[in-house]
């Protein structure tokens, strides 16, 4: 072999490895999952040793399996709900007008996660806000109505 044919040879086998080492990169990107401290991943289609059919990954990594598992996020961070009740009638029948601002967040940590993961998991952070703030409307009201205007 002359020198021409070697030196193509390793061009070729340098191509090969270094399409492989591309691939496998890729490979690892789209397999390869990392959780933030501020979010949970969750792996369903897996079963967890408790039979749940879903696997949780709070701040930490985890490999996807191919075809059977999907992976899918839920943002834990603080969302602040703007509350707002009118014409609210305090324990001497007197109409209040009341606002102010509610700091909810999603528990990181089983049994109120898994619960959080039933009603809220693939859903826009939007809506998560809007039934929160229409679930907290009616409670001020309860309250109010049984203070008087000394409290």
């Amino acid at each position: 072999m002359d020198i021409e044919s070697l030196l193509s040879l390793f061009l070729v086998a340098m191509v090969v490895v270094g399409g492989g080492g591309i691939a496998v990169m890729f490979t690892i990107r789209n397999l390869l999952f990392i959780s933030g401290p501020n979010e949970v991943l969750v792996f369903s289609g897996a079963s967890d040793t408790d039979g749940r059919g879903y696997v949780t990954v709070k701040g930490g990594r985890r490999v996807r399996v191919p075809i059977i598992e999907r992976v899918s996020r839920i943002d834990l961070t603080n969302m602040t709900v703007d509350v707002s009740v009118t014409n609210a009638y305090s324990k001497g029948g007197i109409p209040l007008t009341v606002q102010g601002v509610a700091n909810l967040k999603i528990a990181g940590h089983q049994p109120t996660l898994g619960n959080a993961l039933e009603r809220f998991l693939d859903r826009p952070r939007e809506d998560i806000i809007k039934i929160a703030k229409d679930t907290s409307r009616a409670p001020p009201s309860g309250v109010l109505s049984q203070l008087t205007l000394k409290r």
